[in-house]
């Protein structure tokens, strides 16, 4: 069993919430579906998802802030389906909850392309990047 992780710093915090304005411009390009093509014959490129350069930045801000948690906890991912279905209130999530549902989505997408496409597109970052926020107002977070 993994320990709890230590939870994130102020800073820390704020370096992750600097990215919570380009999530709310849902003008923003956040990411470009290249579909399947032939280069040549009987040679075929797979589709794939080619993220914006400040989503990039974003999920390497989550990692070297440590903010995503490995093994996540699989109990979390019932959870982002929920929020995937509208079956809960992002308001519910705790911090913890938001770590391993981060967490949860960037390692599926290592393994089944196109999951933080999904997530972007369905709001669900935008949902845990305000939830974030909430909590770090109405918490004391220690300072580095």
């Amino acid at each position: 069993m993994s320990e709890e992780p230590l939870p994130p710093t102020r800073e820390q915090l704020s370096k992750i919430l600097e990215y919570l304005p380009y999530f709310e411009d849902m003008k923003n390009n956040f990411f470009e579906f290249v579909p399947m093509r032939e280069i040549k014959p009987g040679i075929t490129q797979l589709s794939y998802y080619n993220y914006s350069g400040i989503v990039s930045d974003f999920i390497k801000c989550l990692e070297d802030h440590k903010f995503l948690i490995n093994p996540y906890d699989h109990k979390c991912v019932r959870k982002y389906f929920s929020l995937l279905k509208g079956e809960i209130d992002s308001s519910s999530l705790i911090l913890y909850d938001i770590q391993h549902i981060f967490s949860f989505v960037v390692n599926a997408d290592r393994f089944c392309e196109g999951q933080i496409a999904r997530a972007i597109e369905k709001g669900i970052f935008l949902k845990m990047l305000q939830r974030l926020n909430g909590i770090a107002e109405e918490i004391q977070i220690p300072s580095d």
